[in-house]
């Protein structure tokens, strides 16, 4: 029998933590706009278009200029001494013993991390606490330290896990929470957030410990306001393959089930000058009878 992790989330901190003890940590890249061979696939709409705005309003980026002072004084509030230096490009970071802290200077979205602690392999279910206890702690934790944003709620908390998989029968048992995250949410003009530039999550451990946390939180200000796409005529875009696509390719059929809007946040390691909004849409992918989900998104600004 061998041992594995399980969830894709997982299995690619694993491999976040390990490259943190020597160059640092790397933050995940979004997914670059895509065309779909259209003439494969049917796109069906299972849901009524929703009611929207004519026009919203396009934010700028407030520009930051990081520097190796910065990346201390972050550090200081994290318990991590000595001096910052270059990770890579466009990050720096600094290194004590096990605790790795990431600065992207594009963005100044932050990674700290405990990795002798974070998404490591447990003998045993550590003493995690209540939903409730976690919630306090991580904002207790982001608070004190001048990290809490003003505009972020909490979304969920969700627990990693570890277990035995059987790689003949594929059979999942002692599954095991290793540790809990603490996920806040962003809204800008009671519009949600969406993208991988906009997160704001605490990782506690054993004993309420924090044991991690990621910001990537660009502050935001007024720039003009814009007449946007009508719900049908972002879903023609999507019919022609214009947005960015997170489902797998080869589908026979895709059922869209809902539309929303939302603003879109680039990666945290690349620039970005605007904030526009997105049509998210969600549905289900058919294969045959297998079905499996997927999200796109199409700007929103035509």
């Amino acid at each position: 029998m061998k041992m594995e992790r399980l969830g894709m989330l997982l299995i690619v901190c694993i491999l976040i933590s390990s490259a943190a003890m020597t160059a640092g940590i790397a933050l995940q890249r979004s997914e670059e706009p895509i065309t779909l061979p259209v003439k494969q696939y049917t796109f069906e709409m299972d849901t009524a278009y929703p009611d929207v705005a004519p026009a919203m309003t396009i934010y700028q980026v407030k520009s930051v200029n990081i520097s190796e002072m910065d990346v201390e004084a972050i550090g200081k509030l994290l318990g991590i001494n000595g001096g910052a230096g270059v990770v890579n490009d466009g990050v720096l970071g600094m290194v004590e013993g096990t605790k790795a802290l990431n600065v992207y200077t594009v963005s100044g979205a932050i990674w700290y991390a405990d990795t002798a602690k974070l998404f490591r392999s447990v003998e045993k279910e550590p003493r995690l606490p209540s939903d409730a206890e976690t919630m306090e702690i991580a904002e207790t934790f982001l608070s004190s330290r001048g990290l809490f944003p003003g505009d972020a709620v909490v979304s969920n908390v969700v627990a990693d896990e570890q277990g035995e998989i059987n790689t003949s029968t594929k059979e999942v048992s002692n599954v095991i929470k290793t540790d809990l995250q603490v996920i806040f949410g962003r809204k800008i003009d009671d519009i949600p957030v969406t993208g991988p530039g906009s997160k704001l999550k605490v990782y506690i451990g054993n004993g309420g410990e924090v044991t991690g946390f990621y910001k990537a939180w660009r502050a935001l200000e007024p720039h003009s306001e814009c007449k946007i796409k009508t719900p049908e005529e972002a879903f023609e875009d999507l019919k022609a393959g214009k947005c960015r696509f997170a489902g797998p390719i080869g589908f026979d059929k895709a059922i869209v089930n809902e539309i929303s809007l939302a603003y879109y946040m680039e990666a945290a390691d690349k620039e970005q000058n605007f904030v526009e909004p997105v049509y998210v849409f969600k549905g289900e992918l058919l294969f045959g009878e297998d079905v499996t989900e997927f999200e796109a998104l199409v700007p929103a600004v035509p």
